[in-house]
């Protein structure tokens, strides 16, 4: 009795090979193709083997995007997009440092204002310490700073 041969994959047509290379993970996939053919008899099995077949479809059909478009940019085309972000972020920055300004502003006067509505008087901060100023410790401070016992560990 003579074997009768079996087709080893099921035809896929170009719009679901086109789906899978566009797809980037099987979840995607399965999704957009029930979306894409809504009215398809093929069942989940079906679609999964299409889905594992994509390294196959991808070695058959490269990327319809050129190399140079893939990475490849001159280095004219970078410079510009580099002096176009840097003038970006300097207008950004420019806005940042008014609105500092203002807000420093806005915090001033109303604690200005807040003095003059509690009557008390806020003590500032003085604006810079001296750097070379050593530290005054209180005299218990300085004993139990010279003091040192040992560490002891239970068990």
């Amino acid at each position: 009795m003579e074997k009768i041969p079996v087709r080893k994959y099921q035809v896929v047509e170009e719009a679901e090979i086109d789906l899978v290379l566009q797809c980037k993970d099987s979840r995607e996939f399965f999704e957009r193709y029930l979306t894409v053919f809504p009215d398809t008899k093929k069942g989940l099995d079906s679609i999964s083997k299409i889905w594992k077949r994509k390294s196959e479809f991808a070695k058959k059909r490269p990327l319809s995007i050129p190399p140079k478009e893939a990475g490849a940019q001159s280095p004219h085309e970078i410079a510009a997009l580099i002096a176009a972000q840097t003038k970006i972020l300097g207008e950004i920055s420019t806005h940042m440092r008014e609105n500092l300004a203002v807000s420093q502003h806005i915090l001033e006067e109303l604690t200005r204002q807040n003095q003059i509505l509690t009557g008390h008087a806020v003590q500032e901060p003085p604006k810079e310490s001296l750097p070379h100023a050593p530290a005054v410790l209180h005299p218990l401070q300085e004993i139990a700073s010279k003091v040192q016992s040992p560490i002891l560990v239970g068990s």
